[in-house]
């Protein structure tokens, strides 16, 4: 078995960069390749704000809401007392909040600031291919830094890092159709609004779930069914005639705040609910 670090780095790095190409090129009048390697390395870049939040989440919020992250330590190594009670509450804190909804609020914020600023964004399968490399990008960080913790360099762990890979890729690409039918589609406000919320919101409960269940290989189809979900909407999506995106700029910084505001609400309740159970 090839173990060199040459070899493992590669089969870590390749597969995000091979996936956002080949959706860059199911684009039937591609995006310029200068924006789509902007928008991946951007998703690189998230990683450091990112580090900053989940040290502020874990040393003063969960201590705040009373969450005791030592538990779960105790749990993933077995040594918890006899006849303990499983800490659902800060399971899902550690899911749905610190990974989950500080993860997808970051790339979502991202998506945004592409969305309206770029101009060559004129058709809903382009905001699909740059949610899917900012996802994409993040998935190529994120898979890195596993290989640098303790017994990393290994190409077991290389493969099972393809299974978030893919699902970082996926809630991109959720998140950039959700957004489209903002961008797109001709409807009232409450619906673009609305529309709005759904591209944080549905991203955030989808990663918490794969997060919550997958990572203890018990939620695989999920990854199955973003994978189908990739190739259907953006089949569906090219199909549509090109319309200029003249309402991009319209996106009020104060509907960005309901979106987040409506998603922190849901993962609130599920803290509530999980602690409760």
């Amino acid at each position: 078995m090839i173990n060199s670090q040459a070899f493992i780095y590669l089969a870590t790095v390749l597969p995000p960069i091979l996936i956002g190409i080949l959706i860059w090129k199911s684009d039937k009048f591609p995006e310029p390749g200068k924006f789509l390697v902007t928008a991946f390395l951007l998703g690189v870049a998230i990683d450091l704000p990112l580090y900053f939040l989940i040290i502020l989440a874990e040393d003063h919020l969960a201590p705040f809401l009373t969450f005791n992250l030592e538990e779960i330590d105790l749990w993933m190594e077995g040594k918890q007392e006899e006849n303990a009670i499983f800490p659902y509450g800060t399971f899902a804190f550690l899911h749905f909040f610190r990974a989950a909804f500080l993860e997808e609020g970051l790339k979502f914020a991202l998506l945004i600031f592409i969305c309206v600023k770029l101009e060559a964004l004129d058709e809903p399968i382009d905001a699909i291919v740059y949610g899917a490399a900012i996802g994409l990008g993040y998935a190529a960080m994120e898979n890195i830094g596993y290989l640098h913790q303790p017994d990393g360099w290994t190409i077991e762990m290389a493969k099972a890092r393809y299974y978030p890979l893919v699902m970082h890729c996926g809630f991109g690409v959720v998140m950039g159709w959700l957004l489209s039918q903002n961008l797109f589609e001709e409807q009232s406000k409450f619906k673009r609004r609305f529309m709005l919320i759904l591209a944080l919101a549905v991203p955030v409960i989808f990663h918490g779930v794969y997060n919550y269940y997958g990572t203890a290989d018990t939620f695989p189809i999920l990854t199955f069914l973003l994978i189908i979900g990739i190739i259907y909407w953006t089949r569906r999506e090219q199909m549509k005639k090109i319309t200029e995106a003249e309402d991009k700029n319209k996106i009020e910084n104060y509907d960005v705040a309901y979106s987040y505001l409506a998603t922190l609400s849901l993962v609130i309740i599920i803290l509530v609910s999980a602690k409760i159970y």
